[in-house]
């Protein structure tokens, strides 16, 4: 009965086992190790299994030996501190490529970029090549990236003080001496950040990527892709990406005109997703503000508007002290949302002053104030006929008749003395009258100015939120 297994015991090694023996395969060369085993199984009784055991050990050893011999061989003579090139002159081609899988955060108010990536590197080592043939037909290995030159690339803008990578993972290494290197890295990146129109904001933020001692003469980074790899990226519930570019620079400095110090830049145009700041935010500010133009739909004689007013105004307050924690504190710039808030604070103060400007009208009387003609041709004649509410009708009070003395009875002193006192009581009550007349026009003013308040305050609190947002969010929209 034919038997056969495969067991993968190696990196880069497979070992067949069946009727011919243990063959041990490299990349699809094979080489025989054992020979055969009897068809009547692995352990048929009597079997010696221990001979056999030992003769596997041996076959799985030779594959394990080609590496161990062709490790030694490459780094018998090894220096890691020497460019792997021919000659002094030539350049080290290093291919560079970027794979961002997560952006983990953006700190506005320190202006760093916290992500997740990992750097593909290319290059080849002309002093670490070998024959797949001379050993066992193995093509590649895995090195420790700490045994190898490796050029030193160093992140820029860094913002921690971790220039370099510091998870040394190993390296794999072909035959040719391709060497390939993909280590990860726990990026902090500098990025101007601007809130000018936070949170509808958009951040272009980079990392320059470069050797730090070598210039473009010894060490050429070249890049792997015009993008970065966003193959693997992991999507943030903040940002999202709207295009990302990288680009290869030629820098001179003033203390080496003449050589070029290369380096390869990744951009990230980065859009904030508005939707938290809009619901905690933006929607509680605009219901604040219609809070405040209702103050005005309120009867003045109920005695609740300045109560109102001043609860809308402490209701504010407490919120903006919440959510100050939201908003980036910075000085660079007024962001958007702060002019908002800034905005309703300002439209809540004046309902509160415009409310006890209403209050002290409602309440003026004749024996203080005298309603000039402007006032009540103004806000009693014209304005509640463009407003198609009843305008204020004045009682008309016809001037009594003078009063003669021609009847004999008239003559009399008592009745003349009953005719005055009759006289100065309507003449009283007819100033009582007028007193309240006037009165009254005054609170007629104080209604009429609440119904334009309430337009008024309405309105502007819809234009100055269309004004603080629409200009931006028609800019996104243009994207």
């Amino acid at each position: 009965m034919a038997v056969s297994s495969t067991v993968s015991l190696h990196e880069g090694a497979d070992f067949s086992l069946n009727e011919a023996g243990i063959i041990c395969k490299y990349n699809g060369s094979s080489k025989k190790v054992l020979g055969s085993i009897p068809s009547s199984g692995f352990n048929p009784p009597g079997s010696n299994v221990k001979e056999k055991q030992s003769e596997e050990s041996a076959g799985l050893g030779s594959c394990s030996e080609d590496e161990t011999k062709l490790v030694k061989t490459l780094f018998q003579r090894y220096n890691k501190v020497v460019r792997p090139v021919n000659h002094f002159s030539d350049a080290v081609v290093v291919t560079l490529g970027l794979q961002l899988i997560q952006l983990i955060s953006v700190d506005e108010v320190n202006q760093i970029v916290t992500s997740n990536v990992r750097l593909r590197q290319q290059w080849k080592d002309v002093n670490l090549q070998w024959d797949p043939d001379a050993y066992g037909g193995i093509k590649k290995i895995r090195i420790p990236s700490t045994d190898i030159w490796k050029p030193d690339l160093v992140l820029y803008n860094n913002a921690d003080g971790d220039f370099a990578i510091i998870h040394e993972t190993k390296v794999l290494l072909e035959h040719t001496g391709m060497i390939t290197w993909n280590p990860p890295a726990i990026y902090k990146s500098y990025c101007e950040i601007i809130v000018l129109h936070f949170p509808f904001d958009l951040q272009n933020c980079s990392m320059k990527l470069g050797t730090w001692t070598y210039d473009g003469t010894l060490v050429i980074i070249n890049p792997d892709n015009d993008r970065p790899d966003l193959s693997n990226f992991m999507e943030s519930g903040e940002w999202v990406l709207k295009d990302y570019r990288s680009w290869k620079h030629w820098v001179y400095y003033t203390c080496c005109p003449d050589t070029p110090y290369l380096d390869i830049t990744y951009h990230f145009l980065m859009l904030r997703l508005p939707l938290y700041f809009i619901v905690n935010v933006i929607i509680p500010c605009m219901l604040f503000s219609f809070l405040t133009g209702l103050v005005f739909y309120l009867p003045t004689d109920s005695g609740e508007k300045m109560t109102l007013s001043i609860s809308v105004l402490l209701s504010l307050t407490v919120f903006l002290l919440v959510i100050v924690e939201l908003i980036p504190s910075t000085s660079s710039a007024v962001p958007l949302i702060g002019k908002y808030m800034l905005f309703t604070m300002v439209f809540v103060i004046a309902s509160i002053i415009i409310t006890v400007i209403v209050i002290n009208t409602h309440h003026r009387s004749p024996s203080t104030h005298t309603m000039p003609a402007w006032i009540r041709k103004v806000f009693i004649e014209t304005i509640p006929n463009m407003m198609f509410f009843s305008t204020m009708k004045r009682p008309s009070n016809p001037t009594p008749a003078s009063v003669t003395y021609k009847s004999p009875i008239m003559k009399n002193p008592d009745v003349r003395s009953a005719i005055e006192g009759v006289k100065y009581i309507a003449e009283t009550m007819k100033s009582d009258e007028e007193s309240n007349n006037a009165a009254e026009e005054w609170k007629f003013v104080a209604m009429v100015l609440d119904h334009i308040l309430l337009c008024v305050f309405m309105a502007v609190c819809i234009i100055g939120t269309l004004a603080v947002f629409a200009g931006r969010l028609i800019e996104l929209n243009t994207l």
